[in-house]
């Protein structure tokens, strides 16, 4: 979808996309330096060590809200009716 420089909305979306972008890169460079901080063998460089200590104080906290989702979807699933098949 292409929106114009002149359209109303152009700086709001402008910004959505540009914070997206930006998430979505420090994602990736989160899961890198886990990986590789993970499966070396040599001592951790500083950015690996920072990651790994922010990943560590807010471990839990991530956990316990994957575990609420998934017990969100499960009573959801269990509210649909099941699916009769006869033969």
């Amino acid at each position: 979808m292409w929106i114009k420089k002149g359209h109303r909305m152009y700086a709001y979306f402008q910004e959505s996309c540009q914070n997206a972008k930006n998430m979505y890169n420090t994602t990736n460079f989160y899961i890198r330096q886990v990986y590789t901080g993970l499966t070396q063998e040599k001592e951790l460089q500083p950015l690996q060590k920072e990651v790994l200590d922010i990943i560590d104080q807010y471990i839990e906290k991530m956990n316990d809200t994957q575990l609420l989702a998934y017990r969100k979807k499960l009573a959801k699933e269990k509210k649909k009716p099941k699916e009769i098949k006869c033969n």
